[in-house]
Parts: structure tokens; sequence; C-alpha cells
């Protein structure tokens, strides 16, 4: 994010940070919650047996402050996107992957409706931008064993 940052700053075009100065600080406090946060996701998903129950906990507990967040709004912060959208990338295409992957689903559109509309939106409006969602599951899928039949 660091490098995001720096080339925001250093290329003319339009900022993904706010001008707002609260609105800016909004955008960093949740970059900053999201890669401290994320960890637990991944814990999640990797983990098997009492272990994964535990992070799975863990995770959904930071995923509805994610959901209550974005409740009635299209981003993070301000109504465009930006900063904060762009750390939560992980969430969007990532997370979706290894739950496939995996067979872990953690955001369904059950338990975190707003964010599972949240991140489908990010996946249609980037996806010229974002890598193919195909073959990161062929790419990540060896990974997880089988899945019990």
């Amino acid at each position: 994010m660091v490098i995001v940052e720096y080339i925001d700053e250093t290329f003319e075009g339009p900022s993904i940070l706010p001008e707002d100065p609260y609105d800016r600080a909004l955008a960093c406090f949740w970059v900053k919650f999201l890669e401290d946060q994320i960890a637990a996701v991944g814990k999640s998903i990797f983990l098997k047996g009492e272990e994964q129950e535990r992070e799975k906990k863990a995770a959904c507990e930071m995923l509805k402050i994610l959901e209550n967040e974005l409740k009635d709004k299209k981003f993070f912060v301000d109504d465009k996107f930006g900063l904060a959208d762009i750390a939560a990338n992980v969430l969007a295409i990532w997370l979706g992957v290894f739950e496939e992957a995996s067979g872990v689903a953690l955001v369904t559109s059950e338990n975190f409706p707003t964010l599972y509309a949240w991140r489908n939106e990010y996946c249609i409006q980037n996806k010229e931008y974002l890598p193919s969602r195909e073959e990161l599951l062929v790419h990540f899928q060896p990974r997880f064993p089988p899945k019990a039949k």
C-alpha cells in the first residue's frame, strides 16, 4: 500500500485519497485495519479442525466490522473508489478464490450481504485490472486437499 500511495502522490491524475482531511484519515484507517486484520481471514481458510473454527470466528468478527462500514455505501470512504477500496482488493478477488479453492465459505450473500455485493461489484468494475479468476483457481486449487464427498 505504501507503493500505491507513492504512485498516487508522484504521478498526475485524480488522487485515490480524498481531499478532505477527515476522509483522508478515514481512508488511511481502513487501509491499516485491513493490513492488520486480514491475517485472521487467511488463517481461517488454510488451517484445519478446531484451529480453523477458532480463526473463522475471528475472521467473521472482522468481516462484521467491514459489513457494517459498507452499509448504504458503494465505497469505503467518500463517494468514489479510493485507497481503502484498493486495500480491500484482498477481500474482493483473493478471498473469493481461496474460498472456492478450499471449500471454506466466509463471505456469502446470507451472512454478509453488503460485503458480498461490494465484492461482486468490485470484481465487475475492475475486471480489466484484475488477474483472471479462473487462472488463479487453477493455480491455488492444488494447495488445498480434495473436498470430501
